[in-house]
């Protein structure tokens, strides 16, 4: 199955058949009822129709049957192997304790446990209640493209919580435990089999994706910003698992054009297709001619009527839909929402990185900076050396960034460009590859060869752990900015000054280079208003496969 074609090249409408077809023509009316059908010029251009059935209610209700069975068959699926892994785990560690007496000679307790007693009372209580708290917490109910480190949560908790109830059944019906080296053991090796388990099943999942296979088909209804944000991820992150097989938008008709603002760089080609306006939604969404998985529905609040309209069509047709809030065209993270006796009332959030979290952040950033610079000290002595034998000019490139508060700071890298970089940067300004006033170009004839290499790795960037040892940077924070690319700001933008610029960010683990500014500076907002300890934690942890992958760096 090959994947369609998209590009930012043209975001205009797109026949419906082969490229030499008429446009697609949609009556206005298309409800869904049991014998009714709408039609299409034919390519000849003749006025001739083709009637295209519509899904009845009573296939609508077959299919989405038929979908309940295969999800049902799937969990099912899923359970028994987290089942075999579970024993499998059980049984290791009773190896370690037992066989191998890993920890120590276990006395008379090898005596007292058995194989067959050890899988009758502990290792079918573990394994029921480990799974019972799997089903609790939502890991069969993760998302498509929940990380490895959203699944390791759940079942390093579960595992914990299941151990203590197993500790807490003990002690209730048993005078003494077994061995307290079991129980140590058989946490980590479910740990340890689940995260080589999750890992090659994303892994082999992404790569079953990206050639086309199990993946779902998506409709994008409305072309605002919400919209042309979640159709820029569908087509540029194929590893995600979907398919966008069209919008449906409301265009200028005078032009036939529409506002766009989020640049979609594909590696396919070709263009998204419209394939109507908002009037036939409900028609195309009950279409036979292709498969439809899901629809997504990103429209104000003012289209409340077509919404509705929408939404009915998707149930009666068996399409799983999902709807984009409102609330994203004024940054959703921003928004916090309380009540006044059950009416909603709707705030904005403070900066979270203050007071107390703040004193936290920088203890963080200071224990991290000691012992990573102790460990990376000889390899930036040899990186020194052999970018100042490589190519003329200083060891350090030192440039003036934009810190916290609006303050000017001088930021240390090795030196990965030739030392007239500063001076060809205008002559190179009409290929700027980044939208806003940041400038990145993918083949940046400035860039030493050496400077390529330190780039793709981000070894460029280890003398930033002196800013961090100063106060002027952190481990995780926004990009430092330059005092040029400040004063292109629009107002919104400058809200990302409010905190440390960082080594890495969201920014980082979402793309990195790949990202619009404006994307940039909404992961950025978002960070500021929602950090936590562990948010912290969990970038700098997805910043290493990042690195390894060497996605968007140059």
């Amino acid at each position: 199955m090959q994947a369609p074609s998209y590009s930012s090249d043209s975001l205009l409408s797109e026949p419906l058949g082969d490229s030499s077809a008429a446009s697609y023509i949609a009556p206005s009316d298309m409800a869904v009822a049991e014998n009714r059908s709408f039609s299409r010029p034919t390519s000849e251009g003749s006025g001739a129709v083709i009637a295209l059935p519509l899904v009845t209610r009573a296939a609508a209700g077959q299919s989405a049957e038929r979908a309940r069975r295969l999800r049902m068959a799937l969990l099912a699926a899923r359970i028994l192997g987290d089942v075999m892994l579970l024993v499998i785990a059980s049984l290791a560690a009773y190896w370690l304790r037992f066989e191998l007496e890993l920890g120590g000679s276990t006395g008379t307790a090898a005596s007292n446990l058995t194989l067959p007693a050890f899988g009758l009372y502990y290792l079918l209580t573990y394994v029921a209640t480990t799974i019972l708290w799997f089903q609790t917490r939502g890991l069969y109910a993760l998302p498509r493209g929940a990380s490895w480190l959203a699944h390791m949560r759940v079942i390093s908790g579960a595992a914990l919580t299941s151990m203590s109830l197993l500790v807490l059944g003990t002690l209730l019906f048993s005078a003494t435990l077994p061995s307290r080296l079991l129980l140590l053991f058989l946490w980590l090796c479910t740990i340890a089999i689940f995260a080589i388990e999750r890992f090659l099943y994303r892994e082999l999942r992404v790569k079953i994706w990206q050639r086309g296979i199990n993946i779902r088909r998506v409709l994008v209804v409305g072309a605002g910003m919400a919209g042309q944000r979640i159709m820029k991820d569908i087509v540029e992150r194929t590893s995600l698992g979907y398919e966008l097989i069209g919008y449906v938008a409301d265009s200028d008709h005078e032009h036939g054009t529409f506002n766009w603002k989020v640049p979609i760089n594909s590696r396919l080609g070709g263009r998204l297709r419209r394939l109507g306006d908002l009037k036939d939604a409900q028609g195309i969404i009950c279409r036979r001619e292709w498969p439809l998985h899901e629809v997504v529905v990103a429209l104000p609040a003012t289209h409340h009527a077509q919404i509705l309209s929408i939404v009915d069509s998707c149930r009666e047709c068996g399409i799983e839909f999902r709807l984009v809030p409102d609330l994203f065209e004024m940054r959703f993270n921003e928004v916090r929402i309380d009540a006044l006796n059950g009416v909603p009332l709707i705030g904005v959030k403070d900066v979270a990185l203050r007071g107390f979290n703040l004193l936290v952040k920088r203890l963080l950033d200071l224990a991290l900076a000691v012992g990573m610079l102790a460990i990376v000290a000889v390899p930036m002595l040899i990186i020194a050396i052999v970018v100042r034998i490589s190519s003329p000019g200083p060891i350090l490139f030192r440039q003036q960034r934009v810190g916290k508060g609006g303050r000017i700071f001088t930021c240390y890298k090795f030196r990965s460009m030739y030392q007239d970089a500063e001076k060809r940067l205008e002559e190179l300004r009409h290929l700027n590859e980044a939208d806003g006033p940041i400038f990145k170009m993918k083949d940046d004839p400035r860039i030493t060869p050496v400077g390529k290499a330190l780039r793709r790795t981000s070894l460029d960037e280890l003398p930033q752990i002196f800013n961090i040892l100063k106060g002027e940077m952190s481990w995780v924070g926004p990009r430092p900015p330059m005092p040029a690319e400040v004063a292109r700001y629009d107002e919104w933008h400058r809200k990302r000054l409010d905190v440390t610029p960082g080594l890495t960010g969201l920014w980082q683990v979402s793309g990195r280079s790949n990202l619009s500014f404006d994307e940039m500076v909404k992961l950025d907002l978002y960070y500021a208003e929602s950090w936590s300890l562990s948010l912290d934690l969990t970038v700098i942890l997805r910043t290493l496969p990042v690195l390894m992958k060497r996605e968007g760096a140059y």
